[in-house]
């Protein structure tokens, strides 16, 4: 009986002075809703999906179009959403992803302050300045990849990536804008610096004119379709001629096909690629989101061939800066 109490009496003491290995942050990881930062005064709003492992992870940020917002870009509204689908690339592909939410324009219309200097209803707020920050709070945070930050938008959204690469290149490693080109009327400073980009427009978008021209509803004036690859592709210094690939016609029944051009080889290793959407509309191609016939009567058909957000980030994750 004394020869246990000793032994016991050894072990408990040699338990309470072990050391202690030290405690180690843990990061919580999921789809975390409403998270708000500082911006000059004014709060801002922003969705975050964190994957298993933040180290080094690549930071995608998904921007939506005019009148919309970021629950309806994940399909939290109950909408369908083609940007859904990027939560399930971020957690196979251990990927930061960030919804910010615009902000209320004079048509009292959630959007982005994009490069269109003739888009009036747009916000007036400093949403470059919106995001720089919060790419550099995000990096910080969660120790990710600072070579690796990706940006993609639709409509608005997607003139506002442009925005973005003209203004903080160097923070952008590539970007992809759907159903959007390039403003002729621009009050943003072009850079030289060299950025991959992509674009996914439709032939026969009822609203961003694929051949260049005045959006509807009086939103601006933008290049054509061609003439803004054209500028893509002089910046970046990629081959001149393209690879082409004929998309396979899966859903025979979306009325469209799509037409991928890559334009290869360009300085710092950068690409351009057009998704020429053939006879589609103001929409985002997708197979597993599809939306509404009435809808479609607006903006015209959806490809069901693709599925952008995978097409994306195949474009995405070969980039580097």
């Amino acid at each position: 009986m004394k020869k246990i109490s000793i032994l016991f009496l050894t072990t408990l003491f040699l338990g309470c002075n072990k050391t202690k290995d030290p405690i180690q942050p843990v990061i919580e990881k999921g789809l975390f809703k409403n998270q708000t930062i500082n911006i000059s005064g004014t709060q801002r709003n922003y969705h975050l999906f964190i994957p298993d492992n933040t180290t080094n992870a690549p930071i995608v940020f998904l921007f939506h179009g005019n009148g919309s917002n970021y629950d309806d870009m994940l399909g939290l509204s109950g909408v369908k959403a083609p940007y859904k689908i990027w939560l399930d690339i971020a957690q196979q592909e251990n990927v930061i992803v960030v919804v910010p939410n615009g902000t209320l324009g004079s048509s009292n219309s959630r959007g982005w302050n994009d490069c269109r200097n003739d888009a009036l209803t747009n916000p007036l707020v400093d949403d470059v300045t919106f995001i720089s920050n919060l790419i550099d709070f995000i990096k910080t945070k969660y120790n990710a990849n600072t070579l690796k930050v990706f940006a993609m938008g639709t409509s608005n959204g997607g003139h506002l990536v442009i925005r973005l690469a003209q203004e903080i290149p160097a923070k952008v490693t590539a970007f992809a804008s759907i159903v959007a080109a390039n403003a002729v009327n621009s009050k943003c400073t072009n850079s030289t610096i060299k950025i991959s980009a992509l674009f996914m427009n439709g032939t026969n978008d009822p609203i961003m004119p694929y051949l260049g021209g005045q959006i509807a509803s009086n939103r601006g004036e933008v290049f054509s379709t061609d003439n803004t690859i054209a500028y893509w592709v002089q910046r970046n210094a990629t081959n001149p001629t393209p690879e082409i690939t004929n998309i396979n016609d899966l859903n025979t029944s979306d009325n469209s096909t799509v037409t991928k051009h890559l334009y290869k080889n360009g300085g710092s290793n950068t690409e351009v690629a057009l998704y020429r959407v053939n006879d589609g509309g103001h929409t985002e191609p997708s197979i597993a989101q599809r939306y509404s016939p009435l809808f479609l009567l607006t903006v015209g058909n959806q490809n069901g061939d693709i599925e952008m957000a995978q097409e994306v980030w195949n474009f995405f994750k070969t980039k580097s800066k």
